[in-house]
This record gives C-alpha cells, structure tokens and sequence, in this order.
C-alpha cells in the first residue's frame, strides 16, 4: 500500500513538474526578448512583393512576440537576395532577434551556383512559410502577348541578379525553347523593374505574380501587359492569368526534369527562418506566434486587402521539403546548372 501511494505521489510530482515547466520556459523567453528589437531581413527593396509580406507579416506577429520587443524590418537588397542571406547567416545575432525571409530560389541555388553563396538553408531553422507563389515572366502588352511573340524578337528582361527568379526562368526560356531574352540584371526589386518597364528602358520581367497586385494593380486585366508563362505546382487562380501556360507544359521531354526542380521551390515562396544556433525554446515560442498570426482573423482580413495570396506550412514542414530538395539528383542539378549558365568559366584575359 505504502508502494502504491510512492508511485502515485511520484507520478503527481512528475506531473506537476512537467506541467509547470512550460510557463517557465515561457518566462525565460518572454523575459530574454524584453527591451530587445528583432530585426525581420528581406533581400529586396521596399515597395515589391517579398516587401509586401515582410511588412504584413511584422505588423501583426511583431506584438505577439513574447517579452513585447521591438521589431522591425530591414531591408537588404542585392546580388538577387543572396548579400541578406550571407548576412543573416554568418553575422547577424543567432539568439533569436534574427528573422529572413529568403528569396525562394536560395536553397536551390546553394546547390546549383554556389559561387558567392555563404549559406545552407538545410541548416537555418525555419518558422513557418507565408505563401506559395506562382512565378512569371510578364511582358509589356505592345511587346509581347504570348511566348511564340518572345521566339520571334529581342525582349529587353529587367532582372536582379542571376540567383533570382526574374533571371533563372528567362535564361532557362531561352535555352529550352529558343526566347529571345535579353537579360539586362543590376535592378534592385520589382518595383524598380516595372519603372524600368513603364519608362521603356526594359520590355519584360521576372517575379511573382503578387507583385503585380502590389506594384500596378491597375495594369492586371487590362493590355497593358502580357504574362507569357507561370512556373509553379499548379496554375494560378486569378482569372486574370486564366490560360497562362505552366513552365512545365511548354517544354520537351527533355527539360521537363529541369522545369520541374524550377518549380518545386515556388511553394515555399515566403519561407520565414532563423539563422542555425538559436535556442530550441525561443524556436518554439516564434513558431508559436508565427502560426497564430497565419491564423488571426485581423492578420487575414489585411492579406485579403491587400490581395497577398497565402499559403501556411509549418516550419517542421519547411525543413522536411528542404531536406528533400537537397537530395535532388546530381545529374539533375548539373544540368540544370549548364542551363543557366552557371558552369561557365570565365575566361582569362
């Protein structure tokens, strides 16, 4: 008898310790983040897509972090996304004020063109994914209205740099079905692309298609532009790109393979992370607020306004699709890498 009240009195410690013991793990992340600012980087320019997001994203999870620290956005513009994710990786504090949201071409990237890349994004630790978005290449209306317009003449394609979208699915066009882009890179964001593009400098880009419902909502439906193609794991829903060919259906069978690995990234478009180091409780606790803010009828209601098409994954969830990218065979990743234009030497003067 006296047995039987040890065990249970052992198993009501046990249960209280257990159940007391998240508040105080709470408590010590509440108090680490108190007086703090975390610093939400995007390697973008203001006023784009990735922007957008960001900005969306720190207005509503920024006063449910615990410990109520500041928290703000920084933008890093550069080397197609890569300067910010060198940056977070490598530098920036790895405690827990440290959040990135990624181009989503980086963790294929770093397996492709690993040239000036300082990063592995099978190692950050990853909060949770915003959105899955269709990536397009859109052309100015009196320019170009399908992609069989783009076989016939020179395009002028405003890009970033060669890890980003408004690069990779030009170059890959132009190899796999013979475009005649031509892909002039230095542009920081697509909101400066579309000035590029509306000032006649440049006659097409690259970029999500949200970009468009952010940067000239009032061009979609109308001439004034033409999407030629969109990448993805399906077709978008707006019926404005009704009809749009996907990537995967305008090429032979023997790109097909490429198309896809192209397209597979697109549906963790605004993957939000951490660079790797951070303590597990106060991965946690963002994990936590991350996934209450993708639920918060406040949250909802501004990303339906602002037309921000979203898509939740959690961040377990990332991880596992990054770890499955990065088993991408290697004949797969080396072709696709003489594609791009990737392994070319530059020549010695």
């Amino acid at each position: 008898m006296k047995f039987l009240k040890y065990i249970s009195l052992t198993a009501a410690v046990i249960t209280i310790g257990t159940a007391t013991m998240q508040p105080v793990q709470a408590d010590k992340v509440s108090k680490f983040y108190e007086g703090k600012t975390v610093r939400f980087y995007i390697g973008a320019s203001p006023g784009g897509g990735y922007d957008l997001y960001m900005r969306t994203l720190v207005q509503h999870m920024g006063p449910k972090l615990p410990g109520k620290p500041n928290a703000i956005v920084v933008n890093m513009p550069g080397s197609g996304g890569v300067k910010a994710s060198n940056y977070v990786y490598n530098v920036a504090p790895k405690d827990g004020t440290t959040i990135i949201t990624p181009f989503w071409t980086h963790p294929l990237f770093q397996l492709i063109r690993p040239r000036g890349i300082k990063f592995d994004m099978s190692k950050m630790r990853w909060i949770g994914n915003m959105a899955a978005l269709n990536s397009m290449v859109v052309a100015m209306g009196n320019v170009a209205k399908t992609l069989e317009d783009a076989k016939k003449k020179e395009i002028i394609v405003a890009a970033s740099g060669k890890g980003s979208e408004t690069y990779i699915f030009p170059k890959f066009l132009n190899t796999a079905i013979g475009t005649k882009f031509k892909i002039v890179t230095g542009y920081r964001g697509t909101a400066k692309m579309t000035n590029a593009m509306e000032a006649g400098e440049a006659q097409a880009r690259g970029g999500s298609w949200q970009s468009w419902n952010v940067i000239r909502p009032n061009w979609i439906g109308t001439n004034k532009i033409s999407p030629l193609v969109q990448a993805g794991l399906k077709p978008h829903p707006d019926p404005a790109v009704k009809g749009v060919p996907m990537l995967v259906d305008v090429v032979s069978k023997n790109y097909k393979p490429i198309a896809q690995l192209l397209s597979i990234p697109v549906a963790m478009a605004r993957i939000v992370g951490t660079p790797p180091g951070i303590p597990v409780a106060r991965l946690k606790a963002l994990r936590k607020v991350f996934d209450e803010t993708m639920k918060d009828p406040s949250f909802l209601s501004d990303a339906k306004k602002r037309k921000m098409d979203l898509d939740y994954l959690s961040g377990s969830r990332v991880e596992a699709n990054i770890a499955k990218l990065m088993k991408t065979p290697k004949n797969i990743l080396k072709r696709t890498a003489d594609v791009l234009g990737y392994n070319k030497k530059k020549s010695r003067k």
